[in-house]
């Protein structure tokens, strides 16, 4: 019977984690009654919230290694109850209540993960969701479904059973970084599992159409194969290795930026990054008028926020297809100020820090957790992803969580 309780219990984790992958139930929403953004809210999409996160009863009988494991990792309380009292000053503050209870509740589920479970059965979990979501996007577009390719300005791009191409795609590098390690840390049949569900992924990233998906995927590879690389080497040749990097990459990056239109072009997109540079230059100068509080968290972009200054009214005009910064730094930097964003980095570059330190101790986990912080910050220049608890990117705020908790635990261990 015991077994049997197990075993719903992971089945469980694994359809929360579809959910708050933002997987069916926002295209479902989305294709229904419209945007749920522009209402201000969605009643049933904060349903499937509550079902999702309904799982974190079984903290109680946790609750003491949890707490420990929580003082520990007190930086991204810092995080997360600055978010909470910019009610104070938010625009609206219901929203930031609402925003911050959902945040509250992805990182007690990225520390629940962390103290319940060993490191892979976590990534088995996750590999286990990706494969439902790649499967039933994979099967969508190949049953012709219409939902399954409704981006009307890239006529044929994949969105599968998300709500957006771009959202298929990010989730799709995300689904390679698990395969990847799985696929390490397995062996046969598993091995061979893992390997197709590996090349289901790197085929929706290119029906997606997603430029950044499949930047960030060539990045996050070439980090992979620099920290393989690097683990094999002496501290000397470590540090001629870096800096034979930062050799070649100031050339190669001049280049790209020489001809910078040539590749704009060859990934089918113009030089403002499909107007995100216009939108960005617009928000910063918004930003600096209150820079270090910001407008709330969760209250600068929904349509029920009591926004009344005439540049904000004018942004909205003129960028009717924005629903958030496009750029997670700038959107941090709106919502909470510029300290939330700075509080929000140093958690980033701790994590970081403290995962490539300890990688070769520690197993693949940590690979995975330095891969996963990279590919949050490099993705985050074009799509805003940090600090979300709903159910169109909570996944990965509470992977960050889960990360950051597993690598705070180990890095006391062994100072211990």
């Amino acid at each position: 019977m015991k077994g049997f309780w197990q075993r719903a219990e992971l089945i469980w984790h694994v359809v929360a984690l579809t959910l708050l992958s933002g997987a069916f139930i926002p295209l479902w929403r989305n294709l229904t009654f419209g945007d749920p953004l522009k209402r201000g809210g969605d009643p049933i999409q904060q349903i499937v919230l509550v079902a999702a996160y309904s799982g974190l009863l079984l903290c109680w009988w946790y609750r003491r290694q949890m707490v420990m494991a929580a003082v520990k990792g007190w930086l991204i309380w810092l995080v997360v109850g600055w978010a909470i009292v910019s009610v104070l000053w938010s625009q609206d503050s219901t929203l930031t209540i609402r925003r911050s209870v959902t945040l509250l509740l992805a990182t007690l589920y990225g520390l629940f993960l962390a103290v319940r479970y060993p490191p892979l059965t976590v990534l088995r979990l996750l590999g286990f969701t990706m494969i439902v979501i790649l499967g039933a996007s994979l099967i969508s577009v190949a049953l012709g479904a219409s939902w399954a390719t409704i981006d009307p300005y890239y006529l044929g791009s994949w969105n599968g059973v998300m709500v957006h191409k771009n959202a298929l795609g990010r989730l799709s590098v995300l689904a390679l970084l698990i395969f990847g390690v799985l696929f390490q840390q397995t062996t046969r049949p598993w091995q061979v599992g893992w390997a197709v569900a590996g090349l289901a992924g790197l085929l929706l990233i290119i029906g997606s159409q997603s430029a950044s998906a499949i930047v960030v995927l060539s990045l996050v590879v070439i980090a992979w194969l620099m920290l393989v690389l690097i683990n094999s080497l002496s501290h000397q040749q470590q540090l001629q290795v870096a800096a034979l990097s930062l050799g070649t990459a100031i050339p190669v990056g001049s280049l790209i930026w020489f001809f910078s239109a040539e590749v704009a072009a060859f990934l089918g997109r113009d030089l403002t990054l499909t107007g995100r540079f216009p939108l960005w230059q617009t928000l910063w100068s918004i930003a600096w008028k209150q820079s270090l509080l910001g407008y709330g968290f969760g209250a600068f972009w929904l349509e029920s926020g009591r926004m009344i200054e005439l540049d904000i009214a004018l942004m909205r005009q003129r960028f009717l297809w924005a629903l958030h910064a496009h750029n997670g730094y700038l959107d941090i930097w709106l919502e909470v100020g510029l300290i939330g964003l700075v509080l929000t980095c140093i958690l980033l570059i701790l994590a970081l820090w403290r995962s490539l330190i300890q990688r070769k101790q520690a197993g693949s986990y940590l690979y995975f957790a330095c891969l996963f912080i990279i590919f949050l910050l490099l993705y985050n220049l074009s799509e805003a992803m940090l600090l979300e608890g709903g159910l169109a990117k909570a996944i990965f705020w509470i992977l960050l969580s889960w990360s950051y908790f597993s690598v705070t635990q180990y890095t006391d261990k062994q100072n211990g």
